[in-house]
């Protein structure tokens, strides 16, 4: 199944582009998903995993624009054609 990560802030910074098309397996959740970012992608590990290879969870994950706290958190599997977004946190005063 294909599906579309779009990246902002630092994650941006450190890929170099907005947004790549992924293939991925049947049932694909968003952990293997981020497995396979850090994969094809090394320099991001620091970024999306600690040292024990740990999810920082200070990065905000969405799937079509729903956080996946409020989904199945990093279990979320994900569907053909969905839109994951990897963006540091947003806040403001």
């Amino acid at each position: 199944m294909n599906v579309r990560v779009r990246f902002y802030g630092m994650v941006y910074d450190e890929v170099g582009t907005r947004e790549w098309e992924m293939k991925l397996d049947r049932a694909s959740t968003v952990n293997d998903l981020l497995s396979i970012l850090v994969e094809r992608h090394p320099p991001l590990s620091g970024l999306v995993f600690d040292n024990e290879g740990v999810f920082r969870e200070y990065l905000e994950v969405a799937v079509n624009h729903t956080d996946i706290i409020g989904l199945n958190g990093l279990e979320t599997v994900l569907n053909e054609g969905d839109v994951v977004l990897i963006m540091p946190p947003i806040g403001g005063g």
